[in-house]
Protein backbone atom coordinates (compact mmCIF):
# COMPACT_ATOMS: atom_id res chain seq x y z
CA UNK A 1 0.00 0.00 0.00
CA UNK A 2 1.66 3.03 -1.23
CA UNK A 3 0.28 6.79 -0.68
CA UNK A 4 0.88 9.55 -2.71
CA UNK A 5 -0.63 13.13 -3.51
CA UNK A 6 -1.37 12.92 -7.21
CA UNK A 7 -1.80 15.55 -9.70
CA UNK A 8 -4.90 14.98 -11.87
CA UNK A 9 -3.82 14.66 -15.48
CA UNK A 10 -4.99 17.05 -18.28
CA UNK A 11 -8.73 15.51 -19.36
CA UNK A 12 -10.08 16.10 -22.88
CA UNK A 13 -13.54 15.75 -24.21
CA UNK A 14 -15.17 12.55 -25.19
CA UNK A 15 -17.32 12.93 -28.57
CA UNK A 16 -20.30 10.82 -28.87
CA UNK A 17 -23.00 10.33 -31.27
CA UNK A 18 -26.63 9.89 -30.06
CA UNK A 19 -27.57 5.88 -31.12
CA UNK A 20 -30.67 5.06 -33.07
CA UNK A 21 -33.04 2.45 -33.14
CA UNK A 22 -30.85 0.17 -35.37
CA UNK A 23 -27.77 0.49 -32.81
CA UNK A 24 -30.59 -0.86 -30.14
CA UNK A 25 -30.96 -4.15 -31.95
CA UNK A 26 -27.50 -4.79 -33.05
CA UNK A 27 -26.06 -3.71 -30.03
CA UNK A 28 -28.54 -4.67 -27.34
CA UNK A 29 -27.72 -1.52 -25.82
CA UNK A 30 -30.13 0.48 -23.67
CA UNK A 31 -28.01 2.75 -21.82
CA UNK A 32 -27.77 5.83 -24.24
CA UNK A 33 -24.96 7.10 -26.78
CA UNK A 34 -22.81 4.68 -28.74
CA UNK A 35 -19.31 5.93 -28.95
CA UNK A 36 -17.95 6.68 -31.71
CA UNK A 37 -14.51 5.74 -32.98
CA UNK A 38 -12.22 3.31 -31.43
CA UNK A 39 -10.74 5.74 -28.65
CA UNK A 40 -12.17 5.75 -25.16
CA UNK A 41 -10.96 9.00 -23.89
CA UNK A 42 -11.79 11.77 -21.65
CA UNK A 43 -14.64 12.62 -19.37
CA UNK A 44 -18.33 10.71 -20.04
CA UNK A 45 -20.94 12.82 -18.35
CA UNK A 46 -23.86 10.57 -19.66
CA UNK A 47 -24.34 6.97 -20.55
CA UNK A 48 -21.57 5.70 -22.88
CA UNK A 49 -22.10 2.18 -24.87
CA UNK A 50 -19.20 0.41 -26.38
CA UNK A 51 -20.18 -2.41 -28.45
CA UNK A 52 -17.85 -5.03 -28.84
CA UNK A 53 -14.44 -4.61 -30.79
CA UNK A 54 -10.87 -3.74 -30.47
CA UNK A 55 -10.63 0.09 -28.92
CA UNK A 56 -7.41 2.28 -27.47
CA UNK A 57 -7.64 3.38 -24.01
CA UNK A 58 -6.10 6.94 -24.23
CA UNK A 59 -4.80 9.06 -20.85
CA UNK A 60 -7.51 9.34 -17.94
CA UNK A 61 -10.79 8.66 -18.72
CA UNK A 62 -13.34 9.93 -16.03
CA UNK A 63 -16.87 8.30 -15.66
CA UNK A 64 -18.84 11.33 -13.74
CA UNK A 65 -21.26 10.92 -11.04
CA UNK A 66 -24.96 10.39 -13.10
CA UNK A 67 -22.84 8.48 -15.71
CA UNK A 68 -22.54 4.54 -16.94
CA UNK A 69 -19.65 3.36 -19.16
CA UNK A 70 -21.15 -0.18 -20.57
CA UNK A 71 -18.71 -2.37 -22.66
CA UNK A 72 -19.74 -5.30 -24.53
CA UNK A 73 -18.59 -8.75 -23.89
CA UNK A 74 -15.90 -10.01 -26.14
CA UNK A 75 -14.06 -6.66 -26.35
CA UNK A 76 -10.37 -5.22 -26.29
CA UNK A 77 -9.24 -2.78 -24.64
CA UNK A 78 -5.08 -1.68 -25.14
CA UNK A 79 -2.88 1.36 -24.06
CA UNK A 80 -0.33 1.49 -26.95
CA UNK A 81 3.04 1.77 -26.42
CA UNK A 82 2.72 5.56 -27.85
CA UNK A 83 0.35 6.57 -25.14
CA UNK A 84 2.45 4.56 -22.37
CA UNK A 85 5.02 7.47 -23.29
CA UNK A 86 3.30 10.36 -22.82
CA UNK A 87 1.73 9.64 -19.42
CA UNK A 88 -0.99 8.11 -17.09
CA UNK A 89 -3.60 6.19 -18.69
CA UNK A 90 -6.57 5.16 -16.18
CA UNK A 91 -9.91 4.45 -16.07
CA UNK A 92 -11.71 5.92 -13.59
CA UNK A 93 -15.35 5.65 -11.78
CA UNK A 94 -16.18 8.64 -9.41
CA UNK A 95 -18.72 8.59 -7.03
CA UNK A 96 -22.12 8.13 -8.21
CA UNK A 97 -20.63 6.73 -11.78
CA UNK A 98 -20.92 2.95 -12.86
CA UNK A 99 -18.53 0.98 -15.20
CA UNK A 100 -20.60 -2.05 -16.57
CA UNK A 101 -18.40 -4.45 -18.18
CA UNK A 102 -20.10 -8.17 -18.47
CA UNK A 103 -18.07 -10.48 -20.17
CA UNK A 104 -18.59 -14.22 -20.48
CA UNK A 105 -16.70 -17.30 -20.25
CA UNK A 106 -16.39 -17.26 -23.67
CA UNK A 107 -16.11 -14.06 -24.39
CA UNK A 108 -13.99 -11.87 -21.64
CA UNK A 109 -13.35 -8.38 -21.53
CA UNK A 110 -10.05 -7.52 -21.94
CA UNK A 111 -7.80 -4.57 -20.93
CA UNK A 112 -4.37 -4.72 -21.59
CA UNK A 113 -1.46 -2.89 -23.00
CA UNK A 114 0.73 -3.13 -26.45
CA UNK A 115 3.86 -3.35 -24.02
CA UNK A 116 2.82 -6.11 -22.41
CA UNK A 117 4.84 -5.05 -19.00
CA UNK A 118 8.12 -5.16 -21.43
CA UNK A 119 9.37 -2.19 -19.86
CA UNK A 120 10.27 -1.05 -16.36
CA UNK A 121 6.92 -1.04 -13.62
CA UNK A 122 3.65 -1.58 -15.02
CA UNK A 123 2.29 0.08 -18.10
CA UNK A 124 -0.97 1.74 -17.01
CA UNK A 125 -3.72 2.25 -14.09
CA UNK A 126 -5.87 -0.45 -14.04
CA UNK A 127 -9.55 0.16 -13.18
CA UNK A 128 -10.38 2.69 -10.30
CA UNK A 129 -13.78 2.78 -8.60
CA UNK A 130 -14.80 5.04 -6.18
CA UNK A 131 -17.75 4.49 -3.79
CA UNK A 132 -19.51 5.95 -0.83
CA UNK A 133 -19.41 2.83 1.50
CA UNK A 134 -18.32 3.84 5.22
CA UNK A 135 -14.49 3.55 5.75
CA UNK A 136 -12.92 3.85 9.36
CA UNK A 137 -10.53 6.63 10.26
CA UNK A 138 -11.13 10.40 10.96
CA UNK A 139 -10.62 12.02 7.44
CA UNK A 140 -12.84 14.11 6.64
CA UNK A 141 -13.93 13.75 2.70
CA UNK A 142 -10.43 11.79 2.42
CA UNK A 143 -9.17 11.24 -1.56
CA UNK A 144 -7.90 8.49 -3.21
CA UNK A 145 -4.34 7.75 -3.61
CA UNK A 146 -5.12 6.87 -7.39
CA UNK A 147 -6.41 10.25 -8.66
CA UNK A 148 -7.39 12.49 -5.55
CA UNK A 149 -10.84 11.86 -5.97
CA UNK A 150 -13.22 11.73 -2.99
CA UNK A 151 -14.09 8.07 -1.91
CA UNK A 152 -16.22 7.02 1.62
CA UNK A 153 -19.75 7.73 2.64
CA UNK A 154 -22.48 6.12 4.62
CA UNK A 155 -24.41 4.30 1.93
CA UNK A 156 -22.83 0.77 2.65
CA UNK A 157 -25.07 -0.90 -0.67
CA UNK A 158 -23.86 1.94 -2.99
CA UNK A 159 -23.12 0.40 -6.13
CA UNK A 160 -20.30 1.51 -8.70
CA UNK A 161 -21.34 -0.77 -11.31
CA UNK A 162 -21.02 -4.72 -12.50
CA UNK A 163 -17.70 -6.49 -13.31
CA UNK A 164 -18.24 -9.59 -14.85
CA UNK A 165 -15.27 -11.86 -16.79
CA UNK A 166 -13.01 -8.68 -16.79
CA UNK A 167 -9.13 -8.87 -17.05
CA UNK A 168 -6.53 -6.58 -16.12
CA UNK A 169 -2.95 -6.79 -17.78
CA UNK A 170 -0.10 -5.18 -16.84
CA UNK A 171 -1.20 -2.35 -15.05
CA UNK A 172 0.60 -0.81 -12.04
CA UNK A 173 2.47 2.08 -13.50
CA UNK A 174 4.21 4.54 -11.47
CA UNK A 175 2.32 8.09 -10.45
CA UNK A 176 3.53 10.98 -12.13
CA UNK A 177 5.34 11.83 -8.49
CA UNK A 178 7.00 8.34 -8.54
CA UNK A 179 5.26 8.10 -4.90
CA UNK A 180 3.35 4.67 -5.50
CA UNK A 181 1.91 2.17 -8.21
CA UNK A 182 -1.51 1.86 -9.58
CA UNK A 183 -3.07 -1.14 -8.75
CA UNK A 184 -4.88 -3.85 -11.34
CA UNK A 185 -8.28 -3.39 -10.02
CA UNK A 186 -8.50 -0.45 -7.21
CA UNK A 187 -11.81 -0.36 -5.28
CA UNK A 188 -11.97 2.54 -2.98
CA UNK A 189 -14.95 2.41 -0.26
CA UNK A 190 -17.09 0.39 -3.40
CA UNK A 191 -20.58 -1.00 -1.42
CA UNK A 192 -22.39 -4.07 -1.56
CA UNK A 193 -24.50 -2.99 -4.51
CA UNK A 194 -21.25 -3.46 -6.63
CA UNK A 195 -20.74 -6.36 -8.54
CA UNK A 196 -17.06 -8.14 -8.72
CA UNK A 197 -17.11 -11.93 -10.23
CA UNK A 198 -14.45 -13.88 -12.38
CA UNK A 199 -11.64 -11.04 -12.77
CA UNK A 200 -8.24 -11.96 -13.32
CA UNK A 201 -5.24 -9.18 -12.23
CA UNK A 202 -2.30 -10.68 -14.67
CA UNK A 203 1.46 -9.48 -14.13
CA UNK A 204 1.02 -6.07 -13.25
CA UNK A 205 3.54 -3.95 -11.24
CA UNK A 206 1.81 -3.54 -7.88
CA UNK A 207 -1.17 -4.71 -6.06
CA UNK A 208 -3.99 -6.74 -7.92
CA UNK A 209 -7.20 -6.19 -6.23
CA UNK A 210 -7.14 -3.83 -3.55
CA UNK A 211 -10.06 -2.28 -0.99
CA UNK A 212 -9.87 0.43 0.81
CA UNK A 213 -13.08 -0.12 2.95
CA UNK A 214 -16.19 -0.72 2.04
CA UNK A 215 -18.45 -3.53 1.73
CA UNK A 216 -17.98 -5.00 -2.00
CA UNK A 217 -17.74 -8.55 -2.53
CA UNK A 218 -16.16 -10.72 -5.13
CA UNK A 219 -16.36 -14.29 -6.69
CA UNK A 220 -13.52 -15.85 -8.73
CA UNK A 221 -10.48 -13.91 -8.05
CA UNK A 222 -7.35 -14.96 -9.85
CA UNK A 223 -3.85 -12.90 -9.33
CA UNK A 224 -1.08 -14.03 -11.70
CA UNK A 225 2.46 -12.89 -10.95
CA UNK A 226 2.07 -9.54 -9.33
CA UNK A 227 4.85 -7.33 -8.10
CA UNK A 228 3.53 -6.56 -5.12
CA UNK A 229 0.73 -7.91 -3.02
CA UNK A 230 -1.93 -10.03 -4.90
CA UNK A 231 -4.97 -9.10 -2.51
CA UNK A 232 -5.22 -6.04 -0.28
CA UNK A 233 -7.17 -4.60 2.25
CA UNK A 234 -7.47 -2.06 4.77
CA UNK A 235 -9.25 1.38 6.15
CA UNK A 236 -11.83 -1.57 7.02
CA UNK A 237 -12.95 -3.56 4.67
CA UNK A 238 -16.07 -5.84 5.56
CA UNK A 239 -16.87 -8.25 2.40
CA UNK A 240 -16.73 -11.25 1.11
CA UNK A 241 -14.11 -12.73 -0.92
CA UNK A 242 -15.29 -16.43 -2.73
CA UNK A 243 -12.77 -18.82 -4.38
CA UNK A 244 -9.77 -17.10 -5.03
CA UNK A 245 -6.68 -18.52 -6.50
CA UNK A 246 -2.84 -16.68 -6.21
CA UNK A 247 -0.10 -17.59 -7.93
CA UNK A 248 3.12 -16.46 -7.80
CA UNK A 249 6.51 -17.44 -9.91
CA UNK A 250 9.00 -18.25 -7.71
CA UNK A 251 11.07 -15.21 -6.54
CA UNK A 252 8.17 -12.93 -8.29
CA UNK A 253 5.61 -10.29 -6.01
CA UNK A 254 5.90 -9.62 -2.34
CA UNK A 255 2.88 -11.12 -0.16
CA UNK A 256 -0.47 -13.02 -1.92
CA UNK A 257 -2.33 -11.25 0.80
CA UNK A 258 -1.29 -8.06 2.97
CA UNK A 259 -4.03 -7.65 5.42
CA UNK A 260 -4.60 -4.18 7.29
CA UNK A 261 -7.11 -2.13 8.99
CA UNK A 262 -6.01 1.16 9.95
CA UNK A 263 -2.48 2.77 9.60
CA UNK A 264 -1.24 3.83 12.99
CA UNK A 265 -4.61 3.58 14.61
CA UNK A 266 -5.55 0.04 14.78
CA UNK A 267 -8.43 -0.15 16.61
CA UNK A 268 -10.71 2.47 14.78
CA UNK A 269 -14.47 1.14 13.50
CA UNK A 270 -15.49 -0.79 11.53
CA UNK A 271 -12.49 -2.64 11.87
CA UNK A 272 -11.02 -4.58 8.87
CA UNK A 273 -13.32 -8.21 8.91
CA UNK A 274 -13.82 -9.50 5.49
CA UNK A 275 -15.22 -13.36 4.94
CA UNK A 276 -12.80 -15.53 2.64
CA UNK A 277 -13.67 -18.52 1.61
CA UNK A 278 -11.78 -21.22 -0.65
CA UNK A 279 -8.29 -20.41 -1.03
CA UNK A 280 -5.79 -21.50 -3.22
CA UNK A 281 -1.79 -20.19 -2.87
CA UNK A 282 0.65 -20.85 -4.79
CA UNK A 283 3.65 -19.23 -2.75
CA UNK A 284 6.98 -17.81 -4.07
CA UNK A 285 9.21 -18.93 -1.92
CA UNK A 286 11.00 -15.71 -1.85
CA UNK A 287 13.19 -15.25 1.49
CA UNK A 288 12.04 -13.18 4.37
CA UNK A 289 8.16 -13.40 3.17
CA UNK A 290 4.79 -15.26 4.13
CA UNK A 291 1.86 -16.09 1.79
CA UNK A 292 -0.02 -13.56 5.01
CA UNK A 293 0.88 -10.49 6.06
CA UNK A 294 -1.32 -9.75 8.68
CA UNK A 295 -1.09 -6.18 10.72
CA UNK A 296 -2.58 -2.96 11.69
CA UNK A 297 -5.86 -4.08 13.56
CA UNK A 298 -7.08 -6.32 11.05
CA UNK A 299 -9.94 -9.58 11.42
CA UNK A 300 -10.81 -11.70 9.00
CA UNK A 301 -12.17 -15.16 8.95
CA UNK A 302 -11.16 -17.45 6.51
CA UNK A 303 -12.07 -21.22 5.45
CA UNK A 304 -10.89 -23.62 3.28
CA UNK A 305 -7.68 -22.18 2.19
CA UNK A 306 -4.57 -23.75 1.19
CA UNK A 307 -0.93 -22.85 0.74
CA UNK A 308 2.71 -24.43 -0.51
CA UNK A 309 5.44 -22.90 -1.84
CA UNK A 310 6.03 -20.68 0.58
CA UNK A 311 8.69 -19.86 3.70
CA UNK A 312 6.00 -18.82 5.81
CA UNK A 313 2.53 -18.88 5.84
CA UNK A 314 1.92 -15.52 8.02
CA UNK A 315 3.17 -13.07 9.59
CA UNK A 316 1.75 -11.53 12.54
CA UNK A 317 2.67 -8.01 13.25
CA UNK A 318 -0.03 -5.78 15.21
CA UNK A 319 -2.82 -7.22 15.16
CA UNK A 320 -2.04 -10.27 18.02
CA UNK A 321 -5.59 -9.07 20.01
CA UNK A 322 -7.14 -10.17 17.21
CA UNK A 323 -5.20 -13.55 16.90
CA UNK A 324 -6.12 -14.42 20.59
CA UNK A 325 -9.72 -13.10 20.95
CA UNK A 326 -10.09 -15.11 17.67
CA UNK A 327 -11.57 -12.39 15.11
CA UNK A 328 -8.86 -13.35 12.97
CA UNK A 329 -8.57 -17.07 12.33
CA UNK A 330 -8.77 -19.66 9.24
CA UNK A 331 -10.17 -22.53 9.72
CA UNK A 332 -9.79 -25.94 7.36
CA UNK A 333 -6.18 -24.83 6.59
CA UNK A 334 -4.05 -27.16 4.66
CA UNK A 335 -0.67 -25.79 5.20
CA UNK A 336 2.79 -26.40 3.91
CA UNK A 337 5.52 -23.95 4.36
CA UNK A 338 8.83 -24.73 4.49
CA UNK A 339 10.34 -22.84 7.58
CA UNK A 340 7.48 -22.09 9.39
CA UNK A 341 3.88 -21.90 9.90
CA UNK A 342 3.66 -18.18 11.80
CA UNK A 343 6.20 -15.72 12.43
CA UNK A 344 5.56 -13.11 15.07
CA UNK A 345 6.92 -10.54 14.39
CA UNK A 346 5.31 -8.66 17.62
CA UNK A 347 8.14 -7.27 20.04
CA UNK A 348 8.46 -8.79 23.14
CA UNK A 349 5.62 -11.24 22.86
CA UNK A 350 6.89 -14.78 22.35
CA UNK A 351 3.34 -16.41 22.11
CA UNK A 352 3.50 -19.71 20.35
CA UNK A 353 0.23 -18.23 17.76
CA UNK A 354 0.08 -21.15 15.42
CA UNK A 355 -2.99 -23.13 16.90
CA UNK A 356 -4.48 -19.90 18.11
CA UNK A 357 -4.76 -18.29 13.91
CA UNK A 358 -4.84 -22.03 12.30
CA UNK A 359 -7.37 -25.03 12.31
CA UNK A 360 -5.78 -27.05 9.99
CA UNK A 361 -7.18 -29.71 8.00
CA UNK A 362 -4.57 -31.62 5.20
CA UNK A 363 -7.27 -32.40 3.34
CA UNK A 364 -8.97 -29.00 2.56
CA UNK A 365 -8.66 -28.23 -1.11
CA UNK A 366 -8.97 -24.47 -1.63
CA UNK A 367 -9.98 -22.79 -4.48
CA UNK A 368 -11.90 -24.52 -7.07
CA UNK A 369 -9.31 -23.73 -9.99
CA UNK A 370 -11.44 -24.69 -12.75
CA UNK A 371 -13.58 -21.49 -11.99
CA UNK A 372 -10.76 -19.92 -14.06
CA UNK A 373 -10.37 -22.13 -17.42
CA UNK A 374 -10.91 -20.48 -20.89
CA UNK A 375 -11.15 -16.91 -19.96
CA UNK A 376 -8.14 -16.16 -17.28
CA UNK A 377 -4.59 -17.41 -18.29
CA UNK A 378 -4.99 -19.95 -15.47
CA UNK A 379 -4.50 -22.94 -18.36
CA UNK A 380 -0.87 -21.68 -18.70
CA UNK A 381 0.37 -22.16 -15.02
CA UNK A 382 1.38 -25.70 -13.63
CA UNK A 383 -0.25 -25.38 -9.95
Amino acid sequence: MKKLLLSMLAISALAVTSCSSDDDSNNNNNNGNVIEGTVITGTITEDLFVPKGDYTLRGTVLVEDGATLTIEKGSTITVTSADESTGINVLMVKQGGKLVAEGTAQEPIIFTSEGQGAGEGGDWGGIVLHGRATINGTDTNPLSEAGQLPYSGTNDADSSGSLKYVRVEYAGVPSSDGQFEYNAFSFFACGSGTIVQNCEAYKGADDGFEFYGGTVSATNLIAIDMEDDSIDWDQGYRGTLTNIAVYQSNNIGDFAFELSSRKTEWNLEPRSNPTVKNVTIRGNMKAGKSAFDLKEGTAGDFDNVKVYNVEYVAFVNNQVTQVEDGSLKMTNANLVASIGLVKNNVPDNTTDLTDMLFVQNSNAVGANLSAFDTWSHNSELTW
